[in-house]
């Protein structure tokens, strides 16, 4: 993660009506939301596995990784394709979010650090938080925001699910009893 000052461009979105940010560099696409195929017996921040362009790309629920509440999908419900460095690995992953605003310019002298009590999330996952006249951003330090349960499934997922040749869709290589 690059340290406050060096990038100004950040991805805003929202997550149980509050707003947060990631910087843009960090951020390889945006998704509409898609069926997700769920991967038993993992974490349940994991919502499972989606094909992106024939890989299987892991999806988490930055609202139960950030312990807020959950919400339902919507229409606005989308999908931020990330990449996450971590122990010397590169790792892209999904991160759902309830929608997604814009891009914007955070001015360093913007940005203060983030409280140490009084926020509901961990405060090693925030880099900082960004005023703009009357409301707040906090901006997420996405290299940070995945346990070791979380990105060992993340580097793996391409070898729990396998691509169903003749329909296209994403199975797991274990077969069902029916």
């Amino acid at each position: 993660m690059s340290s406050i000052g060096e990038t100004n461009e950040y991805l805003t979105f929202y997550l149980s009506g509050e707003e947060y940010a990631i910087e843009v560099s960090k951020i390889e696409s945006v998704l509409e939301y898609t069926k997700i195929t769920p991967l038993p017996g993992t974490d349940d921040s994991i919502k499972g596995v989606i094909n992106l362009r024939g890989r299987a790309l892991p999806v988490i629920d930055l609202r139960k990784v950030l312990a807020l509440e959950e919400s339902d999908i919507t229409l606005d419900t989308s999908i931020i394709v990330m990449i996450i460095e971590s122990e010397g690995d590169i790792l892209t992953i999904g991160g759902l979010v309830d929608s997604v605003k814009e891009v914007v310019e955070i001015p360093p002298e913007d940005i203060q650090e983030a409280p140490k009590v009084g926020i509901r999330i961990k405060s090693t996952f925030i880099v900082g938080i960004a005023k703009k006249e009357d409301t707040f951003t906090i901006l997420l330090d996405i290299d940070r925001i995945l346990n070791t349960e979380q990105m060992a499934i993340a580097s793996e997922a391409d070898n729990l699910l396998i691509e169903n040749n003749e329909t296209g869709t994403l199975e797991s290589p274990v077969e069902s009893k029916d």
